[in-house]
């Protein structure tokens, strides 16, 4: 991530990164942000007795207002995303023994456009996710066992448009890489990204005790995405291709101790690891270009210990979470021209010399009755620090310099949680709406050179976003 262009702005790459390789972001942006601050989510099996007595039926429609950048009011970026999904449940007994199978079948539409936007690369996109989950929930005496499935596709095409390229003011760096730059890729980049994500669950939980029950959670994603750039390179007259494979998983255990009869409603224990690789398929043209222009890989390991407290209506939360990062990534240009017959070509690498994250959370909920409708709202506060060490040389050829990199990293990152259901229910129809405000507030500890964003002075800037509403329709039968 560099600056790049005459304005100096950066594209918004960490959009770009969590559409490529997280795997649950469509649909489930706010799980993934939770994830990235070290509390990552596991769906448990249900409890509640009504669960298994009544057959429903739901439809939701949502909108995400994700996120949107204004310049002197005027918007410049804009991240959305609209859900729709069907869901069912359906309860049967066999003697003594409970099941409940549930599905959902669920269509998202994710929307980025920054065409206005004061940036060297611009894009407009339309992210089409498709997913479908299936659970089945066994419940004998005490004991509760479930396993689950998930699959989702994403494919989007879209065009890149790059608007200004590099500038040094040393007029051989110009010559010999920044000059380059334009005629090897042009100024339009057809691009084209599919995605797959396949998933397990599995949930059990037993009494110990008079006093106690443990259960044991798990949850395992995996996906493979290919993103396929098209480009011609006008320097040396041909049409190119590049192909970037990208594979990665996810992996959440947790241990859980819950209490029959206290205001400690649960006690866990959460081990989480994600890792994702990618590899640059340079598809090369003729026998002086280069086969490949980088590979790398970036990983987390962690654990989270979560408290949950419950007296009446009220229930408080509280967390800690400690994640460690690795990070080794090359890449490198291909063939940009020739300097006599000898082929010009620029790499770099980057890693992390160390990489890790300390997280704490807070939050509390009740439920209240106003007439026929059951309110239930509450607020989570979450805190991450980040602390990372960045490592980086560059291998410019003819003679060209590079400052290599050896800054640390630091960043401290608070997000407040506003959130609000409200359920009415009539018969057998059910009405429900949700809402939900995430307010981030972000902060650099440290003095390092390394920016990766940057405003123009005088400039007025304005953010907006993090904020869902969804609206549900159930018949209970």
């Amino acid at each position: 991530m560099f600056y790049v262009g005459e304005s100096r702005k950066l594209f918004p790459t960490f959009f770009t990164v969590l559409l490529i390789s997280a795997p649950v972001f469509a649909g489930q942006w706010y799980e993934s942000i939770y994830s990235l601050m070290g509390f990552p989510q596991i769906n448990q099996s249900v409890s509640s007795e009504s669960y298994y007595h009544e057959k429903y039926i739901s439809f939701s429609t949502g909108y995400d207002d994700v996120y949107r950048k204004k310049i002197y009011g005027k918007t410049t970026l804009t991240l959305a995303e609209q859900s729709n999904r069907v869901q069912f449940g359906l309860p049967w007994q066999i003697g003594k023994t409970r099941h409940l199978f549930t599905g959902e079948l669920a269509e998202d539409f994710l929307y980025f456009n920054n065409l206005n936007d004061e940036t060297s690369l611009i894009s407009r996109c339309r992210i089409a996710n498709t997913r479908i989950d299936a659970r089945w929930i066994i419940s004998r005496g005490s004991s509760i066992f479930s396993l689950g499935t998930e699959y989702s596709q994403s494919n989007m095409p879209f065009t890149i448009n790059i608007k200004s390229f590099p500038e040094s003011e040393d007029s051989q760096t110009n010559k010999y890489f920044f000059d380059l730059l334009e005629p090897t890729f042009g100024r339009e980049l057809g691009s084209t990204l599919s995605l797959k994500n396949t998933g397990f669950s599995f949930w059990a939980s037993t009494r110990l005790n008079r006093r106690w029950r443990i259960g044991v959670s798990m949850h395992y994603a995996g996906f493979d995405s290919d993103w396929r750039i098209n480009y011609i390179n006008s320097g040396q007259n041909g049409k190119r291709r590049i192909d970037i494979p990208m594979n990665g998983f996810d992996k959440v255990y947790r241990f859980s101790l819950l209490p029959n009869q206290s205001l400690l409603k649960d006690i866990s224990i959460t081990f989480f690891r994600d890792n994702i690789d990618y590899f640059i398929d340079n598809n090369r043209p003729n026998i002086t270009d280069l086969k490949t222009l980088g590979q790398g890989d970036i990983g987390r390991s962690g654990s989270a210990i979560n408290i949950n407290i419950e007296k009446q209506k009220w229930k408080i939360s509280g967390g800690l979470s400690i994640a460690n990062y690795d990070l080794d990534s090359f890449l490198r240009t291909p063939v940009l021209g020739y300097y006599l017959f000898f082929p010009i070509s620029h790499s770099a690498e980057f890693n992390f010399s160390h990489g890790r994250s300390f997280s704490q959370q807070i939050g509390f909920d009740n439920n209240f009755d106003f007439r026929n409708i059951n309110i239930r709202a509450g607020s989570v506060y979450t805190h991450a620090l980040y602390d990372f060490w960045i490592k980086g040389t560059a291998d410019l050829m003819l003679g060209l310099e590079s400052t290599p990199l050896d800054y640390p990293f630091k960043y401290s990152l608070h997000l407040l949680d506003l959130h609000a259901e409200m359920e009415w229910r009539k018969g057998p129809f059910g009405l429900t709406y949700n809402f939900q405000q995430l307010i981030p507030i972000g902060r650099r500890l440290d003095d390092s050179p390394i920016r990766f964003t940057k405003k123009t002075p005088g400039v007025e800037y304005t953010n907006h976003g993090g904020q869902q509403h969804q609206i549900n329709l159930g018949y209970y039968f």
